[in-house]
């Protein structure tokens, strides 16, 4: 394929699997999202994690809400910042889920006087956002190349977490695009490491 076919291929892609997603109904994603991060919490490289960088889940994603306040009773919770002047992701820690409000694109953030730094070097798992995925971990986000750029920065495991269906055949990739480590669905646990 040539690179304008990849990025037409890529865009079919991210089209289908969102119009998927719209369609899920909250009792599906609910119940489904609590199989998922059920697996998440066993797997020992996770519970072994003391700072964990998560996205908030948002339109249909893998829903991560209390997932978060209970890491925040023993853990640190790390959340990214879209930074759209510089087109980056900035990090912070959070102290409550009450911290954050709808940011960038809608997606909860905290607040400016909320924002806490933190340097990736003290985080220990990020957990990715996607739309859709492939058996060898590559990844298609939401077409802004925000996660590219940090997950080429943090040199640690990479737990994406997805419904099934957004498991599709193969993603054309390029140099730049970054893979997760472990994919986490309803139906299991597949690590590429």
């Amino acid at each position: 394929m040539t690179a304008g076919s990849d990025w037409q291929h890529k865009q079919a892609i991210r089209a289908r699997i969102e119009q998927q997603r719209r369609s899920l109904t909250r009792a599906w994603v609910d119940t489904t999202s609590s199989e998922i991060i059920a697996r998440l919490e066993n797997l020992p490289p996770f519970r072994a994690a003391r700072v964990v960088h998560t996205s908030v889940a948002w339109r249909n994603e893998v829903n991560n809400h209390q997932l978060i306040k209970d890491l925040l009773t023993g853990r640190r919770v790390v959340v990214p910042v879209v930074d759209l002047a510089s087109h980056t992701l900035a990090h912070s820690l959070i102290s409550g889920f009450e911290d954050l409000r709808p940011g960038a694109f809608g997606i909860l953030e905290p607040t400016p006087e909320k924002m806490h730094p933190v340097s990736l070097a003290q985080i220990d798992v990020i957990l990715v956002p996607g739309v859709a995925f492939d058996l060898s971990g590559n990844r298609i986000g939401y077409g802004g190349g925000y996660y590219d750029d940090f997950l080429r920065q943090a040199k640690v495991l990479k737990i994406a977490l997805c419904y099934h269906f957004q498991i599709v055949e193969s993603i054309p990739t390029r140099v730049e695009d970054e893979r997760v480590d472990i994919l986490i669905t309803e139906k299991g646990v597949h690590e590429f490491r």
